[in-house]
């Protein structure tokens, strides 16, 4: 799909275009997708048509719902969709259909947005690739013997394959940000409650967060205005009744300040990767105030690292002995190190978090936005939980750059590079105060609007 849903808007607002024309353009080419990458759990054809026969008619009589109507999307398979099974990419689940929808898949649906289906992950969403004993490996279009990464894989594929300008996702330890950095997208984890989650996933300790990945920044802030706001449902969900006015409007002051994380805490990065950031940094430097600065993103990164293999743990725990043969047989390598950690241990990450998370919020008195990698490498071979060369099968070895802002529930965003000569992306990753998603969505329209080819695929 390459028109923008803006696009899309002025086509439909102009009968030059209808939904269900653009529907079924976008089921031929997921099930295209799903083909040649294996980047959908299920495709429905019968209610994304008639969501767009809908749409169509709200769009004739000049009353569409909102800014998504008739707007294809998709949704990665960890979410409950009323009608649609949640399987976690996993054996051991059912494929009962699931009686209602998580708010933020009730608002889309409720916006008018057309869900063509649901993307693959990884099993229960554990890992930074998207593959699963059940379901197969996921692969990336940019080249199809590289993964998309993951755990929203299936996501970042559907938007990189022209499939859907927007997959929604989540993200506990990186899982919208790499997919995004290793496909080309862009990919935002937002404020941690920014959009509601339910079930809420509370063996994860406040680290999971729900997020879209996006053609553009025009797009991506049409979604994150609809799914946005509090919820009855999630406790922890964000009341900001102004953000989608502000994601509006969302335009980068000349003055905003922004720190560059200390380029020695980049060490292991990948050629590919150090050149692009040294150029992305070259422009940023070249059009607004850029400074270094300081932050013990080792130390943030540890602690998120333990929290997120414990919150995997209870998932192994949970599953019944007879199926653990069924499980992906690296999840209980991953989650060995924390099997034996005590109330103590437990009590002294969290006492910890809390210190990072006054560390960081201090940083931010003195910047509006931080710029670092999303993840040190690029898209690696499919199938693989790390690089051939990395001599471990741990994913979190190679992603030292993303959970720690899980941690410490500030929004992120990898946008991508383009570095001349390479045909894979790189990540630029982007981060803000707690509850100022909109300086990054601003400073991606300024990133896309820039002559420079850094921010251009092929440029």
């Amino acid at each position: 799909m390459t028109r923008s849903y803006a696009e899309l808007r002025a086509d439909y607002a102009a009968g030059r275009l209808s939904p269900v024309e653009v529907a079924r353009d976008a089921l031929m080419r997921a099930e295209a997708a799903q083909r040649d990458f294996n980047c959908f759990a299920l495709i429905d054809h019968d209610r994304a048509l008639a969501a767009a026969c809908a749409s169509e008619s709200r769009w004739r009589a000049g009353a569409p719902l909102s800014s998504l109507d008739g707007m294809p999307i998709s949704i990665k398979e960890f979410a409950q969709v009323e009608g649609w099974p949640t399987r976690y990419a996993s054996a051991v689940t059912s494929d009962a259909p699931a009686p209602r929808s998580t708010p933020f898949a009730a608002r889309l649906l409720d916006a008018g947005a057309v869900a063509i289906g649901k993307t693959r992950a990884p099993e229960f969403n554990w890992k930074g690739v998207t593959d699963s004993p059940a379901f197969g490996v996921t692969r990336n279009p940019l080249d199809p013997s590289k993964t998309p990464g993951g755990s929203s894989g299936g996501c970042a594929a559907a938007v990189a394959a022209g499939v859907v300008r927007v997959s929604i996702g989540s993200d506990a330890g990186g899982s919208v940000r790499i997919p995004a950095a290793f496909s080309g997208v862009l990919g935002l984890k937002p404020s941690f409650g920014r959009i509601p989650m339910w079930p809420n996933p509370s063996h994860f300790s406040g680290i999971a967060h729900v997020g879209p990945l996006a053609a553009s920044a025009g797009d991506l802030s049409d979604a994150m205005a609809v799914m946005s706001g509090a919820s009855v449902d999630d406790w922890t969900s964000l009341d900001d009744p102004g953000f989608a006015q502000r994601l509006t409007v969302a335009r980068i002051a000349p003055d905003i300040r922004i720190g560059l994380l200390n380029p020695a805490q980049w060490g292991g990065c990948a050629h590919e990767v150090g050149a692009a950031m040294a150029q992305a940094v070259a422009v940023l430097r070249e059009n607004f105030q850029v400074c270094d600065a300081s932050f013990d993103l080792e130390n943030a990164t540890y602690v998120a690292d333990r929290l997120y293999r414990l919150g995997c743990a209870q998932i192994f725990r949970t599953t019944p002995a007879k199926d653990h043969g069924l499980l992906d047989p690296a999840l209980r390598s991953f989650v060995r190190p924390v099997m034996e950690l005590a109330t103590d241990d437990y009590i002294d990450l969290m006492r910890r978090r809390d210190a990072l998370g006054a560390q960081l919020a201090a940083l931010f008195q003195s910047f509006d936005a931080l710029v670092l990698p999303t993840v040190p490498i690029l898209a690696f071979e499919a199938g693989r939980n790390a690089p051939a060369d990395q001599g471990s099968d741990d994913w979190m070895a190679w992603n030292p750059f993303t959970s720690a802002f899980n941690l410490l529930h500030v929004p992120a965003l990898s946008v991508p590079l383009w570095p001349r000569g390479s045909g894979l992306p790189v990540g630029l990753q982007l981060v803000a105060r707690f509850g100022a998603d909109d300086v990054l969505v601003a400073l991606a329209h300024w990133i896309e609007a820039h002559p420079s080819g850094l921010f251009a695929r092929g440029g």
